[in-house]
């Protein structure tokens, strides 16, 4: 799948400390309406804490970190659906290297992987060829996802966190 790289982590024990003490899904739909929060959600894993923007509107899931030339350890982005699907993310515009975590509907994390900066549009490369060349290098979710989190690119691995780990959001 081009330059998408989905990490293999065996399912093992998530200590009880790391989980994303944040309160309910419920939360994190109801700040995703036409008020918004421009300021960043906390979002607390284990003693860390990031700065999460929200993205719950079809332009804002589109533009995501687009643009982004970094992003700082403790930050990310939540993307956020009405409804669970098979979820599918490129990096157009996205200069940097990504973590990225699947989330259902039931707070579990359904898929994780790492995805690569993809070289910026080429003057002589159609907007097709490139959207196709992006497609190429997306990383899909296997199961159906309500929400997606996005950090900066090693922060699965230190975090330890793994497909099953309960997720919790209060926004």
């Amino acid at each position: 799948e081009g330059s998408t790289h989905m990490a293999n982590h065996s399912r093992k024990q998530f200590p009880f400390g790391m989980l994303f003490i944040l309160g309910s899904l419920i939360g994190l739909l109801a700040s995703c309406g036409p008020s918004m929060p421009q300021e960043p959600v906390p979002l607390k894993i284990g003693e860390r804490t990031f700065a999460m923007k929200l993205a719950c509107d079809p332009a804002s899931r589109e533009r995501g970190l687009g643009g982004v030339r970094e992003l700082p350890e403790n930050e990310g982005m939540i993307f956020a659906f009405p409804q669970r699907s098979v979820r599918s993310f490129w990096m157009k515009d996205c200069f940097i290297d990504l973590d990225i975590v699947f989330v259902d509907d039931r707070s579990r994390v359904v898929d994780l992987g790492q995805m690569k900066a993809e070289p910026p549009r080429t003057a002589n490369e159609s907007l097709a060829a490139y959207e196709i060349r992006l497609q190429a290098g997306a990383a899909r979710s296997r199961n159906p996802a309500r929400f997606v989190l996005e950090f900066a690119a090693g922060t699965i691995d230190a975090i330890g966190l793994s497909i099953g780990d309960r997720v919790e959001f209060d926004a």
